[in-house]
């Protein structure tokens, strides 16, 4: 195929498309083989793509997620499986459609293969999506999937007409992505659950707070890193995991029960914010498979400190999102629970962070439902948590008067609890300053 543009072909039930780039065979390789290249332009106009995993080699596995950048639709799954590599000339895989939980949906395979060859001193990239039956090419092209890849194709021309920051190395030449990828295990109910396991010594696991993936805590991660084991993973709902339906929060604490059998049977436990609900729930119900619990800044409300959750907030946030409302979700969320001020949130709005938590408002009312009765302006519960590993509820010198009269209910209900303050911090650091929070958790877990 010589020139840009779309084929149908009804013989071979197949849909090719081709566009011609000023930049050599070596750029357009590295663009299709490099985790983090492809993912600033893969997927048509006005979605963003996330990848999970790629193993550039026959038999490897390629599992990314596409979703519209303003909420629109549901995110889709795909899981590709490389059947050909013949470096810098063609790539060959089988995409399959891939439920919450990264289960084929067995809706079928579908071979495609991208070549690419030299024009001048540019190169031609084309992509040949084959199709089961004529009438899986129809519904294809009633789905407009071929504008779709011809939009993704124009959208790789603005990273390959890029000045080459990115950098292009033997090692991602070579097809191999610069992106670590994610390990899986299988929770007790089926569910896949992506971690990264990183560091040496005795095991901790990083739970992430409500609306972010395991790289929100990369930080915390990396530096706890120096001293431990980190397992820092996507919870349900979140990056690679799964999201089967109807969420259970018990299901959390087997997530977390599987990661704790993955670095030999015991963790200490350590989250920040809404996370410290989940991380006290699961250290109970886990009894001596935790060997120590580092909170930092729990939100509770124990008194008229502040105001309380509102009435109804979970049923609310699910409204939002089952309506597809879900910035609205985001922006009520930080409204009526963090109390921004409405002023504030069109400037929030214009930072790329709005997107991922747009992406991630469904656990607005997961977490929602972890920390019922934990933020109503009340003593907290006696008897929901019952742990015999030690606890430390830290607090930073410079936060909220609400969140140490919390931390300070807490310590008075558990026999093990002690109350730390991080000086010159406010509720920002177990994500702005992890090395002083890694050091004051290093400190209390292995003394």
């Amino acid at each position: 195929m010589s020139e840009d543009g779309i084929v149908i072909d009804e013989a071979s039930n197949t849909v090719r498309i081709s566009r011609t780039y000023a930049a050599g065979v070596d750029r357009a390789w590295w663009a299709w083989t490099d985790a983090e290249a492809i993912s600033r332009w893969w997927g048509p106009q006005g979605w963003a793509a996330t990848v999970y995993e790629m193993d550039v080699r026959p038999g490897g596995t390629w599992r990314f997620q596409m979703a519209p950048v303003d909420g629109s639709a549901s995110p889709v799954r795909i899981i590709a499986t490389y059947t050909a590599i013949a470096p810098r000339a063609e790539l060959s895989y089988e995409d399959t459609f891939a439920d919450e939980a990264w289960r084929s949906d067995d809706t079928g395979t579908f071979p495609t293969s991208v070549t690419f060859v030299p024009a001048g001193t540019g190169c031609t990239v084309e992509v040949a999506a084959t199709f089961p039956d004529g009438r899986a090419l129809r519904r294809a092209v009633e789905l407009q999937m071929a504008e779709g890849y011809a939009e993704a194709l124009d959208r790789l021309a603005g990273l390959l007409d890029a000045p080459h920051d990115d950098h292009i190395d033997a090692s991602t030449t070579e097809g191999e992505s610069t992106m670590s990828a994610l390990s899986t295990i299988t929770s007790a109910d089926g569910t896949t659950i992506a971690y990264e396991k990183s560091g040496s010594g005795p095991a901790i696991i990083v739970i992430s707070n409500v609306a972010e993936d395991h790289t929100g805590v990369a930080g915390l991660a990396e530096a706890l890193s120096k001293d431990f084991t980190v397992i820092s993973f996507d919870r349900r709902g979140r990056g690679a995991s799964g999201d089967p339906q109807p969420y259970d929060p018990a299901s959390e604490i087997d997530d977390i029960a599987a990661l704790i059998d993955v670095v030999g049977g015991s963790a200490a436990l350590t989250s920040g914010s809404g996370g410290c609900g989940l991380t006290l729930d699961a250290a109970s119900a886990l009894g001596g498979k935790v060997t120590g619990v580092y909170l930092y800044e729990p939100p509770f409300i124990v008194d008229g400190s502040r105001p309380p959750a509102p009435a109804g907030y979970v049923e609310h946030q699910e409204a939002l999102v089952a309506a597809g409302k879900r910035s609205e979700a985001v922006e009520y969320f930080m409204t009526e629970m963090i109390g921004v001020p409405a002023e504030y949130i069109p400037a929030m709005k214009q930072d790329p962070s709005w997107d991922t938590m747009v992406k991630y408002a469904h656990t607005y009312a997961y977490d929602g439902r972890i920390m019922r009765g934990l933020q109503d302006g009340k003593p907290l519960p006696a008897d929901r948590w019952s742990i015999e590993a030690p606890v430390a509820v830290a607090v930073g010198g410079n936060g909220e008067a609400f969140i140490r009269a919390g931390a300070n209910a807490l310590a008075a209900i558990l026999k093990n609890a002690s109350v730390l303050t991080l000086a010159d911090h406010d509720h920002s650091a177990f994500w702005m300053a992890p090395e002083p929070v890694a050091r004051q958790a290093r400190d209390f877990l292995l003394g």
